[in-house]
């Protein structure tokens, strides 16, 4: 027999080194390949970067690409970065970055291959949609202080963000500052809309006989209407429902807060009830009280109208800084009423006319909504069952419950609150939603259901976590997407 185990020896040596190259090679090459994901994401952060940055040269963007570049593959990362490239697309706004990293090998040097060279490239497509953005944003009472301050800080930032190098033809933002209601400006007075020639039922509501809004304000010699509204009838309430005179339902009501009895607990007396006798109801409704009339104290007919004037969407950012300027804090919360005019704001009908048709393909229509609190009316236990507001006074069953049970009316409002958000959600609305400084787990949860979809909803314990949620969900709107 012939001894071969000297040849198996000779052989399994010959066998070793490839073996060993072969092994090895896969741990360099899978080292390639994690550098190649690194690169990747390194470069589509720097192409998202310098497409936010419309303005930049070709040098600047360059620039710009390497810093974002070295911050997400910093030296310590295995392989060497190289052959940084920039271009700028402007015809067909697309912005490219590629660079290669080369990775020293281990094993494969063994064998001459000194190193591995991997590629990759970066492009993105600037968003060219059209944007339009309300912002639905709490002015009560409890937004005194810094809050307030904090609030007017936050908003500013996200539209300096959506303004810096944005088309003015492709971006519109719109402010929707509410309380117990909204206020839509004085310079609607009497428009078709606001049912100027009282066909509405609600319009008499609290007038016997009936009487005209509009007239009673011109019959006190030293009130005016000040530029609030009223819920319509639910389900219109919270709808777009566009405003016609063939439907009386459907057109707004200016606001009126009426007197009330001079007895009793009553908040809001501000003149003489001019009748004799303890029927409250009789003499609150007294209309005829107010034909040359003057309010002696207080805002009168505009007692709980104290949020400023809506700002229609705008192109103009001016405009849209003025009235995050002039925002108060003063009122009690009624989130309804601002998310349905955040949507009114961006339909492309009546009262508002600014926004493109709803489903148009190339327009985002986006809603910001904000509270620091809990949905809140006072109840009260007097004939009225409540201080009057958006939804009038709720012995009326404006808001779908007659009570005067504070948790009673919250729940009601919670419930139309819930409802203005699906409707909006149903129109194609993206609703991000903030609570600010808010102890409430109920109406976090609330808030956080409102929203699109729960990474859309920011709890903010803070002014700079709500700074952060501003910057945020400017960020996302200004989003750009990787198209490969």
């Amino acid at each position: 027999m012939v001894d071969r185990r000297g040849n198996v020896a000779l052989m399994f040596s010959i066998l070793l080194m490839p073996l060993m190259v072969l092994t090895g090679g896969a741990v360099d090459l899978n080292q390639a390949l994690n550098a190649r994901t690194r690169l990747a994401q390194a470069l589509d952060a720097a192409a998202l970067a310098v497409g936010v940055q419309t303005s930049l040269t070709q040098d600047e963007a360059a620039e710009f690409a390497l810093g974002f570049v070295t911050a997400n593959y910093p030296p310590t990362e295995i392989g060497e970065i190289g052959g940084l490239t920039v271009a700028l697309d402007a015809d067909n706004d697309i912005v490219t970055v590629g660079a290669e990293a080369r990775i020293a090998t281990l094993v494969l040097s063994l064998i001459g291959i000194e190193s591995i060279t991997v590629h990759w490239e970066s492009e993105v497509q600037r968003a060219r949609r059209r944007l339009e953005l309300a912002m639905v944003l709490d002015n009560t009472g409890s937004m005194g202080g810094s809050k307030i301050a904090s609030l007017r800080d936050a908003a500013h930032l996200l539209t300096d963000i959506l303004f810096e190098g944005a088309d003015p033809d492709r971006l519109k933002i719109g402010l929707v500052p509410f309380a117990a209601t909204v206020n839509v400006g004085t310079q609607y007075e009497r428009a078709w809309w606001l049912d100027p020639d009282a066909l509405s039922p609600l319009h008499s509501e609290n007038f016997i006989p009936a009487a005209n809004r509009w007239d009673v304000f011109d019959t006190i010699t030293n009130r005016d209407w000040t530029g609030c509204v009223e819920a319509r009838a639910i389900p219109h309430d919270i709808e777009d429902t566009p405003p016609s005179a063939a439907s009386p339902d459907t057109l707004f009501l200016p606001y009126f807060a009426p007197d009330e009895s001079s007895y009793g607990s009553y908040p809001n007396s501000y003149m003489s009830d001019q009748m004799s006798g303890y029927d409250q109801t009789a003499r609150m409704r007294n209309a005829p009280k107010y034909t040359g009339a003057s309010v002696s104290s207080g805002d009168g007919p505009g007692w709980g109208c104290t949020a400023r004037p809506i700002t229609p969407l705008t192109g103009n950012q001016s405009t849209i800084n003025s009235g995050i300027s002039a925002m108060i804090a003063s009122g009690t919360t009624n989130i309804p009423i601002g998310v349905s005019w955040g949507v009114r704001v961006l339909s492309p009908g009546e009262p508002f006319t600014q926004g493109v048709d709803w489903g148009e393909d190339d327009t985002i229509k986006a809603m910001v909504v904000l509270t620091d609190g809990e949905n809140y009316l006072n109840g009260r236990g007097n004939s009225n069952y409540s201080d009057y507001s958006g939804y009038g006074y709720m012995r009326d069953g404006r808001l779908g419950i007659v009570s005067s049970n504070d948790t009673t009316i919250r729940n009601a409002l919670n419930a139309r609150t819930t409802a203005a958000c699906a409707y909006a959600r149903e129109r194609g609305i993206r609703v991000y939603t903030i609570t600010f400084q808010v102890n409430s787990s109920s109406t976090r949860n609330m808030m956080q259901a409102c929203a699109t979809h729960p990474g859309l909803y920011f709890d903010s314990p803070s002014s700079d976590a709500l700074r952060d949620a501003f910057e945020m969900i400017a960020g996302d709107l200004s989003n750009l997407r990787l198209s490969r």
